[in-house]
């Protein structure tokens, strides 16, 4: 059986979910949902965070660490993260009670199919753009980051936007009302063969949506793939520009989405009024440090085309001097893209990198910070600094800095705690 078909049969049937890995951004949505659709739900995870926090708030049963004996008697299935492998403990301990296992990814597709369902897809934009629909439409939504004043990632609703994750292929397994391909640039190697097989998972989502395929007309990949069908239709950068509280012009493409699709539902007026008063998501350009004339901006950017939107961003508020620290995360892109990495940080006057954060891959030839190093030009010689932990970094970085400095912080790993320090 199809893997969502197996998902949507088990969701008609009801009963104890376990969530394995529920700490995820993407795991604590789903886990929301499934209790909103009347499930009981117990998650567990190796560490606490405020999506472990909001679930118990919720009335979710949330264990600490991995183990078998999670596993009651009473558990219907399984739902685990990506990350989550196989050989998992508690995964094996399924397996071998008969429960059935779904990936995270098989079951927000079986979600949405009761539901009127907006699925936002592309390498680069999903979390922004579903956020500004989400708060355009005031619908329901389930979005990889935490908006600022809004409680939870997830709230179930008539009218769905979610995220189609391409990073494990599962955005193939959706059935949309509508989708939006922000863009597409081959990216998790760790997952897709061949930048073909990348391709292939939106070539799938276009011909799985049931009405209206929303692209972004300056996108070459996107542009060919809707080429010639009658249910898509390109959106175009604003002009003039929407008035936005978030800089760059990336953010300008994702309004712009947001635009093409809240239009069947709301007036262009009411639109851009709601797209003036979006708040901001936890990550994505988020000021974590104001004072002494000194900036400091975590973002969760970890492509190179991610980390030139960044900067662009970053350089219409005209500091002084634009610093920068990046942890480079999984080496399986780090050593696909290692060319692409150094023109992307133009703009900066001085960078620090730290080694590269794993998620769980093992070390490859080519794929280290240090090879990403040796891709430097001479042009670097005195701005580029290696620092082999973050706790260095942030040493020498704090005596670097001074009024006028806007510092950014960037990737997707555990770099994050810099934010925390600065905070």
């Amino acid at each position: 059986m199809n893997p969502v078909d197996l998902a949507q049969e088990l969701i008609e049937k009801g009963g104890h979910v376990h969530m394995i890995g529920v700490g995820g951004i993407g795991m604590a949505g789903v886990a929301f949902l499934l209790k909103e659709r009347g499930f009981i739900v117990t998650g567990c995870d190796v560490q606490e965070n405020r999506q472990t926090t909001w679930l118990r708030e919720s009335g979710i049963q949330i264990f600490s660490g991995h183990d078998k004996s999670h596993i009651a008697e009473s558990i219907d299935w399984i739902v685990r993260s990506t990350a989550v492998p196989d050989t998992h403990p508690e995964v094996r301990c399924s397996i071998e009670l008969g429960i059935p296992v779904s990936r995270r990814g098989e079951v927000l597709p079986a979600l949405m199919r009761e539901r009127t369902c907006i699925a936002i897809s592309g390498t680069h934009g999903k979390t922004t753009t579903t956020a500004m629909i989400a708060q355009v439409l005031g619908c329901g939504y389930c979005v990889g980051g935490e908006i600022a004043g809004i409680d939870g990632v997830a709230m179930d609703g008539e009218t769905m936007v979610v995220e189609a994750d391409e990073s494990d292929g599962t955005v193939a397994g959706y059935t949309p009302d509508y989708a939006v391909i922000t863009n597409i640039e081959y990216d998790h190697m760790e997952h897709h063969a061949s930048e073909s097989d990348f391709i292939g998972c939106f070539d799938r989502l276009i011909r799985n949506t049931k009405e209206k395929v929303y692209y972004c007309a300056a996108d070459p990949i996107a542009s060919q793939l809707c080429s010639g069908s009658q249910k898509c239709e390109p959106f175009f950068y604003p002009q003039p520009r929407i008035p936005l509280p978030l800089p760059g012009n990336h953010n300008q493409w994702n309004a712009a989405a947001a635009m093409a699709v809240s239009k069947r539902w709301k007036t262009e007026a009411e639109i851009i009024q709601a797209l003036g008063n979006i708040r901001p998501i936890r990550r994505r350009f988020e000021i974590v440090f104001e004072g002494g004339g000194i900036q400091i901006v975590s973002d969760y950017a970890h492509h190179p085309t991610e980390i030139a939107a960044l900067i662009q961003a970053a350089l219409e508020l005209e500091p002084k001097r634009l610093l920068g620290v990046f942890q480079p995360h999984r080496y399986t892109r780090t050593l696909a893209l290692r060319a692409d990495f150094p023109p992307a940080f133009q703009g900066l006057e001085k960078l620090w990198l730290v080694p590269v954060y794993a998620a769980s891959e093992q070390p490859i030839e080519g794929g280290t910070t240090k090879d990403l190093i040796s891709r430097f030009s001479n042009d670097w010689k005195g701005r580029l600094h290696y620092r082999q932990t973050l706790d260095a970094a942030w040493a020498d970085i704090q005596s670097e800095l001074r009024e006028g400095d806007l510092l950014l912080i960037i990737g997707a790993g555990d770099i994050e705690q810099l934010a925390e320090w600065a905070r």
